[in-house]
């Protein structure tokens, strides 16, 4: 019996999110336990990068690759997907990111030992994000890099159609590259729920006791869920009313061809305007005279 398509899709949730996590941590991690000899920011920025391109490759294959449960909230209000699939998304996308946590955790036990056997914030960070500049300051960073995530995801979706969208996967790497670059320092750039709070939920688990919060004790583990879904709600609306709602359509925005000869023969002026989608023969299409006998099949 073939599972049902919801199943399909969290599957692929689950997969897409364990591979974007799983190339993600372990780049922190290199460079955490090397002390910096083997990574440093620009590393661990394309190690998310290519977890991110991979995973939606991945998750592709079998759903819609969103790997984010911010980014799957605002498909959900602005792209009419079903709302019955977006529990299920969500926790697809976190116990992927959850069992990708664990794997960098294990493989990288000795190497956290040996730099922080006491298990604190100097790595935690391989795992979960922390605040460098106020838990206000870590809010509006999260809002606005979650809000330019959603805002240019909805730009390249509907820009990369037909065969283009093979690129999609790269060009929103290329986005989180971006984002990365320029969003970083603030509050790590989680920009997605899924990606903070497995691996958090995990480091905790495994001997983190101050996993939740920050080196000072203050709760954290909510922020980096709340403020991207507002911000993913925020980018998603932008668009609409800034960009969806002005566009004008290439076929509407093309002049419709002057008859000619052979047109007015055929009985129809072919307008880009209205353009065709669909042939159907009826009966009433059928010809009225005898087809000639059919040649024998080309091989």
């Amino acid at each position: 019996m073939a599972p049902s398509p919801l199943v399909r899709e969290g599957v692929g949730e689950l997969a897409g999110t364990f591979v974007l996590v799983v190339f993600g941590t372990a780049a922190v991690a290199q460079m955490v336990v090397s002390g910096g000899d083997a990574g440093d920011w620009a590393t661990l920025t394309w190690g998310w990068v290519a977890g991110l391109i991979m995973g939606i490759y991945v998750a592709g294959r079998l759903g819609a690759g969103h790997l984010n449960p911010a980014v799957t909230l605002a498909m959900a209000v602005y792209r009419g997907l079903p709302w019955r699939s977006v529990l299920p998304y969500i926790a697809a996308q976190t116990l992927g990111a959850f069992l990708a946590a664990l794997v960098t955790r294990g493989v990288y036990a000795s190497g956290i030992a040996s730099v922080d056997p006491g298990l604190t914030t100097a790595s935690q960070t391989i795992f979960s994000t922390l605040p460098n500049h106020g838990i206000g300051t870590a809010f509006f960073d999260q809002i606005v890099g979650t809000a330019l995530l959603v805002f240019v995801l909805f730009a390249l979706l509907a820009t990369l159609q037909g065969a283009a969208g093979q690129l999609l996967p790269l060009m929103v790497g290329f986005l989180l590259l971006g984002i990365g670059f320029a969003w970083g320092t603030n509050a790590g750039y989680a920009i997605n729920p899924a990606r903070d709070f497995g691996p958090r939920l995990a480091q905790w688990l495994t001997g983190y006791d101050g996993a939740w919060g920050t080196a000072d004790g203050t709760p954290y583990w909510w922020l980096p869920i709340v403020a991207p879904v507002i911000g993913a709600l925020l980018g998603g609306g932008l668009y609409v009313l800034l960009i969806e709602r002005l566009e004008v359509p290439a076929a509407l925005a093309a002049p419709a061809p002057a008859p000619t000869p052979e047109s007015a023969e055929a009985g129809a002026v072919a307008d880009p305007r209205h353009p065709i989608t669909a042939v159907e023969v009826v009966p009433g299409d059928l010809p009225s005279q005898p087809s000639p006998p059919p040649k024998e099949a080309s091989r």
